[in-house]
């Protein structure tokens, strides 16, 4: 029965800590995460030097905190060539690897060397910025309002300001006046906000003696720039960042209310790759299956790789190893019997197709020689012409009576029948003038004309005028002697 008793006492004690224990518990998780996060005072303190500055402006540097290592880069180049005009800037760093942001602070000698040499800052405010944009864009439109309440945050000849009233807040859009020339404001915090409300003092960034003043605030000189520049802004009624998807070809004098609307515009993400720098505590512990390993993945990444490379077996390789641990094993090396190759289904099927190939090759060699000869032959040249001629002679043209008295038993005519009946008659005719006759009777050379006609004229007309040349010779000798 005591033992009851005591069990029963025992679990009722139990009950009653349970909950003080978990109350102890979320107090405990409230703490830790309250300590990872940084407080408005720390927030406002370090956003009070570029609260005041343009959209644009306060956009490249608030991106340009997530990439340190980009702004110190950039900062010891510009430091080295300070004889560079803004344009001349812009125009060289095209291919280079930093962020667009960096590129876009790299003509702003001055306020980036600031950035850089104040890393404990830049890294401040880089961490709130990557934990939560609308906590520290809401704090930028406080500060704001506080500056315009005090009357140091008006429409002036370097910006232009413009206020826009929402359901229960108001924005602030500070734009410059002339869209390609920009001006940096230096200012005191205590002086331009009123009295500061924390306990922690804000920063305050000092300037050169040199700079205009007006309205308790020191002008930087005018720095001109192209329309790239303006690539970035605010998208105030939602609280984020925002780029331009493609770079900005003209400058834009509508109202900023309206720019950030269009769809050319989407959520500026922070490219985890591209930092190359570890992330503090804070930051990790705000997102860490985000931020935990992002400063590391990239070496993890080509180590892997690298392995993998080296130390992957193939195929083949595993076969020599296994090949070189059977030569040590035996001291005796087997003899290696090649086998013949062995043709695939898709060899065969390849096979009568290419003896098809080949026998089309070969006809159509042949079709281009045969044409090739034919037309050789039919090729109009002096010899075919004449052959045509013969071989196309019309029946019509007989041989002449004379002629067949010289004609052989088979019928073939003689060719000289003609020249023999000629002679006769000059020897009949001038008995003493032999030698002129027989040298007139040699036979001259026949010239080949195209047609049949003009051969057989010249058959019949050349003897009859040699005739003719011989009677006169001869008469006249027979005049002379008489």
């Amino acid at each position: 029965m005591k033992n009851i008793t005591l069990s029963i006492v025992i679990a009722l004690s139990s009950a009653q800590a349970l909950p003080a224990l978990a109350q102890s518990n979320t107090n405990l998780a409230q703490v830790s995460s309250s300590a990872q996060q940084y407080s408005d005072a720390e927030l406002d303190s370090a956003l009070a030097p570029i609260a005041l500055y343009p959209d644009t402006l306060l956009t490249h540097i608030l991106i340009a905190s997530t990439y340190p290592l980009d702004v110190v880069a950039a900062d010891r180049w510009r430091q080295s060539n300070k004889h560079l005009t803004p344009e001349q800037v812009e125009s060289v760093l095209d291919g280079v690897s930093w962020d667009p942001s960096v590129k876009a602070l790299a003509p702003f000698t001055e306020l980036l060397n600031t950035l850089a040499s104040d890393l404990e800052w830049l890294q401040q405010l880089g961490d709130n910025v990557l934990i939560d944009q609308s906590r520290v864009l809401d704090r930028v439109q406080i500060l704001r309002q506080h500056a315009h309440n005090t009357g140091n945050l008006v429409t002036n000849d370097y910006i232009e300001v413009e206020r826009e009233r929402e359901s229960s807040r108001e924005i602030i859009y500070i734009e410059p006046r002339q869209r390609e020339v920009v001006y940096v404001p230096y200012y005191d915090p205590h002086v331009v906000y009123g009295n500061w409300w924390h306990p922690i003092s804000p920063i305050r960034w000092r300037h050169h003696v040199s700079y205009h003043h007006h309205s308790n605030v020191y002008w930087s000189p005018s720095v001109r720039l192209s329309a790239f520049f303006f690539f970035g802004s605010v998208h105030w009624h939602n609280r984020h960042v925002v780029i331009h998807r493609e770079p900005v070809r003209r400058y834009y004098h509508g109202s900023p209310r309206k720019r950030v609307v269009s769809h050319d515009y989407r959520r500026w993400e922070h490219n985890t790759v591209h930092r190359r720098a570890r992330y503090s505590n804070r930051v990790v512990h705000s997102a860490p299956a985000r931020y935990e390993h992002a400063g590391v993945t990239r070496a993890k990444h080509v180590s892997n790789k690298h392995i993998r490379t080296t130390n992957r077996a193939t195929h083949n390789d595993n076969k020599r190893s296994v090949r070189s641990v059977a030569r040590t094993d035996n001291a005796k090396q087997a003899k290696r019997t090649i086998e013949p190759k062995r043709v695939t289904p898709l060899r065969e099927t390849r096979l009568p197709n290419k003896q098809n190939s080949v026998k089309r090759k070969q006809s159509i060699e042949h079709a281009l020689k045969r044409n090739q000869t034919v037309a050789k032959r039919e090729k109009p040249t002096r010899d075919n012409t004449l052959k045509a001629l013969k071989r196309d002679k019309p029946a019509r043209i007989t041989p002449s009576p004379q002629s067949r008295k010289y004609a052989n038993r088979n019928g073939e005519v003689r060719g000289i029948a003609k020249q023999n009946v000629n002679r006769q008659r000059i020897e009949r005719t001038s008995p003493q003038h032999r030698s002129i006759a027989r040298e007139s009777s040699k036979p001259k050379p026949v010239e080949r004309t195209s047609s049949h006609r003009s051969v057989k004229q010249s058959q019949r007309v050349r003897p009859q005028r040699q005739i003719s040349r011989v009677e006169r010779s001869v008469s006249k000798g027979n005049s002379i002697k008489r």
